[in-house]
């Protein structure tokens, strides 16, 4: 053997040779070993000689009725199961990823969609493969699109914070913002949508800038001062609304925003003159795959999308279908 070829695996062998070896070595026959492999004696016979030619050894001592190992098979033996058992067990394992039967997945998204979008989409994805480990995170936007380029979940469900070449968007939905206010409130007076001009006024009891929606309105161009950069910011939802609905002032959010509980026990009237949406999609890294766990459940969320129509406000991509996902159990 050339030296220079010492520490380089032969192009030669493959797992199929691994395999004839190990059969070989526990029928002690050619004959019954081919049967196991389901290949011709000769076939099975130039497997192995093909394998000692390349390692440079005899594994099995030959006689008319049987083969015994040699003292280099008995070495080799323990070693070459284990690699069968390691190809094996991979093999099995990809199948299952595969085929949904087994993995993980994780999204993240913005509170009004892990409250009202999110829980239907997975409770049918569960019931279809309830051995996949799901991993869902509630997180502002800015913090999603951190997720998903950090790796910690597979996709987002957000409005886009800033652009980045590394992350692709894909449109779900469109959100109108409204104003939400107590039922004892002037405004409670009287139904339909309502103009930015009649809110003028009133107090504001705007989201920290942190948040997508105040986020989006503060770089809206034309709102009033009090719409852009309130003078009271609030990160909670349930504070905003208790103060809300004390009468201490009115809220300017998303329609669907205001139907996640507690915000869904305040009034609603869409705003317009302007209409300012906010568009609501799928965030992922740019050029990776999805694995099959996480490309199901986003089929399972776009099926899911088109429930949200139900809502005043929201206007659902006409490309959504109604249809279960492929796949589905």
């Amino acid at each position: 053997m050339n030296d220079k070829n010492l520490n380089f695996p032969s192009k030669r062998l493959s797992i199929r040779h691994i395999r004839a070896f190990v059969a070989v070595a526990l029928h002690r026959s050619l004959t019954r070993a081919a049967e196991s492999l389901f290949v011709t004696q000769s076939a099975l016979s130039l497997t192995i000689q093909h394998l000692e030619d390349d390692l440079g050894v005899t594994l099995f001592d030959r006689s008319t009725r049987r083969l015994d190992l040699t003292q280099a098979g008995h070495e080799f033996l323990p070693s070459a199961e284990r690699l069968l058992q390691d190809f094996d067990s991979s093999i099995r394992t990809m199948r299952a990823l595969g085929k949904r039967e087994r993995g993980k997945v994780g999204v993240a998204a913005v509170p009004s969609v892990m409250a009202l979008l999110l829980p239907e989409a997975v409770a049918v994805y569960i019931d279809a493969y309830p051995n996949i480990d799901v991993y869902l995170r509630e997180d502002n936007s800015e913090a999603v699109q951190q997720r998903i380029i950090s790796g910690d979940v597979d996709f987002g469900i957000c409005s886009p914070w800033e652009h980045d070449p590394e992350l692709v968007f894909e449109p779900l939905f469109e959100d109108s913002f409204g104003v939400v206010f107590a039922s004892h409130h002037a405004l409670a007076r009287s139904d339909g949508e309502l103009s930015w001009q009649d809110v003028a006024g009133y107090r504001i009891i705007g989201f920290s800038s942190d948040l997508g929606m105040q986020h989006q309105l503060s770089r809206t161009a034309g709102l009033s001062v009090e719409v852009r950069e309130p003078r009271y910011r609030v990160s909670n939802t349930s504070t905003i609304e208790t103060l809300v609905a004390r009468g201490v002032g009115v809220s300017i959010m998303s329609a669907l925003a205001a139907q996640r509980a507690p915000l869904d026990r305040l009034r609603l009237r869409l705003l317009s003159r302007p209409v300012v949406t906010r568009t609501v999609g799928v965030l992922r890294r740019q050029g990776k795959s999805l694995s099959p766990a996480a490309q199901a459940m986003l089929e399972y969320v776009r099926a899911a999308v088109p429930q949200l129509a139900r809502f005043p406000g929201v206007r659902v991509d006409a490309s959504l279908a109604n249809d279960a996902p492929r796949g589905s159990a």
